[in-house]
């Protein structure tokens, strides 16, 4: 059976808003928490007659809504691959056509999900890194970091999202391993079946925003989707793109390999949804994916602003 992805739609009604309080525009009521689990995404829409803009924010996050052929103004959420279980809000705001200026709340449930876990031991020597090796990690998480905070306002991607390899994944997204009896990073992103040399696809279209080779994930690969989406590519062998050009959806943009810290040639593919760490075949069940005609679970809500 085909994902759907979990679709929340805010519904603001009439041309103008009331006046509260102070002279402040009253707030139309948010909608009921819709759930969402560690690693999975959540599409947001905001409906109303001759809206002008709408933005939104998840903690220091920008969240970038996108006005489709629908009417609706509609932006996409991801729930990190650790992001604390509990409750979560999306500030949204925008204008009418009247001038008026609106803000509402849209409340999230971030739910755990269970991922497998595999505890093991090795030799201390092969557990420890030097202070160089530590320094340069450090310089590079940083150089990653940067490239995840920005991405072009503009959202360059169309459904449905491809896989860059065919699906035969040798480690799963949120994979944690104990070492030693200490717990480590969560598996980011999954880890595809492939020969050294095999071509590999970009995902959607996009912007190289980064090639460069890494300690950990050796040559790699980052796509700017636009809209605070991105998608990573590790282990490469050879590069068939370069920073700052612009790529189109299935055109081959590396070579896996097997650089960096790793034990045989494969591809790593991650996603990064507004910084997030998401599945990255949460594109592609849940926005397209092999079925053209997407089926949705909305949640419709609609409140009148008097």
């Amino acid at each position: 059976m085909m994902a759907r992805i979990a679709t929340v739609v805010v519904v603001i009604l009439g041309m103008g808003l009331g006046v509260g309080f102070g002279g402040q525009p009253s707030r139309p009521a948010a909608p009921k928490p819709t759930e969402i689990l560690q690693g999975e995404i959540v599409e947001l829409k905001v409906s109303g007659r001759g809206l002008t803009s709408v933005e939104g924010w998840m903690g220091k996050e920008r969240i970038y809504f996108h006005p489709n052929e629908a009417g609706f103004y509609a932006a996409l959420v991801g729930a990190d691959v650790e992001a604390k279980p509990g409750r979560a809000k999306v500030a949204v705001k925008g204008i009418t056509p009247s001038g008026a200026h609106w803000e509402i709340q849209i409340p999230l449930k971030i739910k755990a999900k269970a991922f497998k876990t595999e505890s093991f031991s090795v030799a201390e020597e092969f557990d420890q890194l030097s202070a160089e090796v530590l320094d340069r990690i450090r310089r590079e998480q940083e150089q990653l970091a940067r490239v995840f905070a920005s991405s072009a306002a503009k959202r360059y991607w169309d459904s449905p999202f491809l896989a860059p390899l065919p699906r035969d994944i040798t480690s799963p997204f949120g994979y944690r391993r104990v070492i030693n009896g200490t717990p480590r990073s969560p598996h980011t992103g999954v880890d595809l079946k492939a020969a050294s040399g095999t071509e590999l696809l970009a995902a959607n279209h996009g912007r190289v925003v980064l090639g460069g080779d890494f300690f950990y994930s050796g040559k790699s690969l980052v796509l700017d989707h636009g809209g605070g989406l991105h998608t990573l590519y590790f282990h490469l062998s050879e590069f068939k793109a370069e920073e700052g050009m612009e790529v189109r959806k299935g055109e081959v943009v590396a070579l896996t390999g097997m650089t960096g810290r790793v034990t045989g040639p494969h591809l790593h593919w991650g996603a990064r949804m507004n910084g997030a760490r998401i599945d990255p075949f949460e594109l592609v069940d849940k926005l397209g994916g092999k079925a053209q005609a997407l089926q949705r679970a909305e949640i419709k809500i609609e409140r009148l602003v008097k």
